[in-house]
């Protein structure tokens, strides 16, 4: 395995993470018992970084990972989060307070490592689902996150940037007061690193990663698989009428030509380019069995795409894949 700092947190990572989105339900079915062994295989593998939220399986990936660390001696660092709801604005504090003591309960910790706002951020609140806006994040949430840090409920405070607004998620990074930052990363959409291609119809990040490593955050990568776009085979159902995912499978069919040499499957050439960006501290895919567990430690032992692949992944983007 190996290891990186993850910003000025200076918490020590394992580059190869564990999202709680499979143990929680989210990315396919798994049972709590497999859950614990999937935690437990990850341990042995030297994976220490592990991302949950109470959102993944109401409490289930939460409660899993307190059942599977019980009794490991391993050195790890637990990230959760809270996400508010249109009621709970008008009592941040109390809302933030609530769900962290749930989740320290079902964590079986006193305190978790990283707190992360879960929400969108947008220009107006509600503008889309679970949106907040900049003056919110910036006043009653920091408050609020702020009020857990000096209870000892958590250690540091971040941000999730996914399908927000990008001024005002630059408007937060540049603030300083967040110490890491979720990072929307994969084969199909690297806008959180670079420009946006002309000819590409994605969704833009606004090159996060770069601003947020000028203020010495910690970057997480996720959704590096694409919401399982990127694996073998999607391990459940399509939502109706899910246009990302519809996007995201057309494109990734375009993607055989990466399963070359030691990197045989595209979940492992999804893993390996994202170990590929040094910018991000830990990737943190969703794991809900063993067997994901061992392919994403694995994946750091993988060779890097060679510089071919990546010159025709990129001159795909500009094709928007077609």
């Amino acid at each position: 395995m190996e290891y990186s700092i993850l910003g000025r947190t200076g918490l020590r990572v394992s580059r190869a993470g564990f999202g709680g989105g499979g143990i929680g339900q989210v990315w396919g079915a798994t049972t709590e018992s497999e859950a614990i062994r999937s935690v437990h295989r990850a341990l042995d593998l030297g994976i220490t970084f592990f991302d949950v939220a109470p959102s993944y399986g109401d409490g289930k990936a939460e409660e899993a990972l307190g059942k599977a660390l019980v009794g490991r001696r391993e050195q790890v660092v637990v990230a959760t989060k809270v996400r508010l709801r249109a009621d709970d604005m008008h009592d941040v504090a109390g809302a933030v307070s609530r769900s962290v003591e749930r989740s320290l309960n079902l964590l079986r910790r006193d305190q978790v490592d990283v707190l992360h706002v879960h929400n969108r951020f947008t220009e107006r609140r509600g503008e889309a689902l679970d949106s907040i806006t900049g003056d919110d994040v910036l006043g009653p949430v920091l408050d609020a996150y702020k009020e857990m840090q000096q209870a000892n409920k958590t250690r540091f405070i971040g941000l999730s940037a996914m399908d927000h607004h990008v001024p005002t998620m630059h408007r937060l990074l540049n603030s300083g007061e967040y110490d890491t930052v979720l990072a929307y990363y994969n084969l199909l959409n690297t806008t959180a690193q670079v420009p946006k291609p002309s000819g590409a119809d994605v969704f833009d990040n606004g090159q996060i990663i770069p601003l947020a490593k000028t203020k010495g955050m910690g970057i997480i990568g996720i959704r590096s698989h694409a919401a399982g776009a990127l694996t073998p085979a999607l391990d459940r159902p399509p939502n109706p009428g899910d246009a990302l995912m519809e996007a995201d499978l057309r494109k990734a069919a375009k993607l055989d030509f990466l399963l070359d040499g030691p990197i045989e499957t595209l979940s492992q050439a999804a893993m390996v380019f994202s170990l590929m960006n040094r910018d991000i501290h830990s990737t943190v895919p969703g794991v809900k069995n063993e067997a994901e567990a061992e392919e994403t430690a694995a994946c750091v032992d993988l060779p890097p795409i060679p510089e071919e692949h990546l010159q025709r992944l990129q001159e795909l983007y500009e094709q928007d894949f077609r």
